[in-house]
């Protein structure tokens, strides 16, 4: 299950939605096992961390001293991480309801296969994620907003609103991805008073999968990266496609 959520984490294919699908083709656990989705998602925050530790020094150091364009990377990425902050607060208790509706996860893997298939179609490589500007960094926000439904994936929706938007492909996928830091690790940080009360607890599985999701989605960032700069999203549209359909009828 770690290794399916670092993979899935950031390859266009919803990791929610192969979660939810391994636990009801594998009976792998209940949706309501908390602590392994801190556990994994901690994991997969790592791998952000570890990859792309020179460009968050870089962003940060550069938003200090006003040079270079991170402080704008900066101001996208806080406008990015507020729809899916705001709407993730509200509705937390009923996302994870929603990973047991394997019929909704099948039609939010259809609409995947859509945005990427069409975001593939009428790409337009205008500008870099610094100069992205507001009405591009909010769209991105509100795919991530989207992506709170199982199905829906996070990557794919943020990178292919990117894309369709006008940003350029790499520095799409560079910006997405460093925007799951605040918005995985706000999910995180709402799950700290759930451990204080004991409600949530951590076993040795947890720890293994929170492993195996780090390593893999290091493995996983950087194949992404070569995969939408050699316009392979269409490959990943399909895929969706199909996953779709099956969850549909079983």
């Amino acid at each position: 299950m770690g290794v399916v959520q670092g993979l899935t984490e950031f390859l266009p294919i919803s990791s929610s939605g192969h979660l939810a699908l391994a636990r009801a083709l594998l009976g792998a656990g209940p949706a309501n096992d908390v602590g392994f989705e801190v556990a994994v998602h901690a994991g997969t925050l790592l791998a952000v961390l570890v990859y792309y530790r020179v460009r968050i020094v870089n962003i940060l150091s550069e938003s200090w001293s006003g040079r270079g364009e991170g402080r704008r990377w900066l101001l996208w990425l806080v406008v990015g991480t507020v729809p899916a902050g705001v709407i993730g607060i509200l509705v937390k208790d009923d996302i994870a309801a929603l990973f047991n509706d394997i019929k909704l996860v099948g039609v939010a893997w259809l609409f995947t296969a859509s945005l990427l298939y069409i975001s593939e179609r009428f790409s337009r490589d205008r500008v870099s994620a610094g100069d992205m500007g507001f009405r591009r960094a909010l769209a991105i926000g509100i795919a991530q907003a989207a992506a709170l439904v199982p199905g829906v994936s996070r990557s794919g929706s943020t990178i292919g609103v990117g894309i369709l938007t006008g940003v350029r492909r790499g520095s799409a996928v560079d910006f997405a991805f460093i925007l799951s830091l605040p918005s995985v690790g706000g999910a995180i940080i709402l799950t700290i008073p759930d451990w204080m009360d004991g409600s949530v607890a951590f076993s040795a599985a947890h720890f293994i999968g929170a492993l195996a999701a780090m390593i893999s989605g290091y493995l996983a960032i950087a194949w992404m990266l070569r995969i939408v700069s050699g316009g392979g999203l269409k490959w990943f549209a399909l895929y969706c496609a199909v996953l779709g359909v099956i969850a549909l009828v079983v």
